[in-house]
């Protein structure tokens, strides 16, 4: 690869970073090529994009983005996720993608600047999405009042046949 190239390749890369900031590293090595097409696709629906790096160029790029040091990371075969939203989709994807592909694995996450192990992404890939929380949080924000409305609702009831039954046997 010419100078040049290089050096446009780590601008690619910082323009990438700063505009997908969060990241994870993988180790693709030993899986095919349509397969990662596969996950390719999968990641770019939920606007990721996967991205196999050089590694010294990668290490520029990191450093000229302000990233702080994860150089002992950067050794094999590495492939990158970038994405401008939280982990947590991406990680499923990955975690779902590991347990088809037992030679895939992912070592480091980035997220806000915060540095995440495997374990720890594998963590985040089961939290609930965003949408399942909140609607938990809907239902139990939910709950008193539905129960307020069915307490009410048997006062007015039980008013009503006390009323119906004095009318009753007033009626008799």
């Amino acid at each position: 690869m010419l100078k040049q190239q290089k050096i446009d390749k780590v601008q690619e890369l910082v323009q990438k970073l700063s505009v997908k900031n969060n990241l994870i590293f993988t180790n693709y090595s030993g899986i095919k090529v349509s397969t990662l097409d596969t996950l390719r696709s999968k990641l770019r629906e939920k606007g990721a994009d996967y991205k196999v790096v050089k590694n010294r160029l990668f290490k520029k790029a990191l450093k000229d983005a302000g990233y702080i040091e994860v150089d002992k990371f950067l050794k094999g075969p590495i492939g990158v996720v970038f994405s401008t939203e939280d982990l947590g989709e991406i990680a499923k994807i990955l975690k779902d993608f590991k347990k088809e592909e037992e030679k895939f694995s992912f070592s480091l996450g980035i997220m806000s600047n915060v540095v995440y192990n495997e374990e720890q992404i594998n963590k985040i890939a089961d939290i609930p999405s965003k949408e399942v929380l909140i609607a938990q949080i809907m239902s139990l924000l939910n709950a008193p009042a539905t129960g307020i409305a069915m307490v009410s609702n048997q006062v007015i009831s039980s008013l009503a046949r006390g009323i119906k039954a004095v009318a009753e046997k007033n009626a008799q």
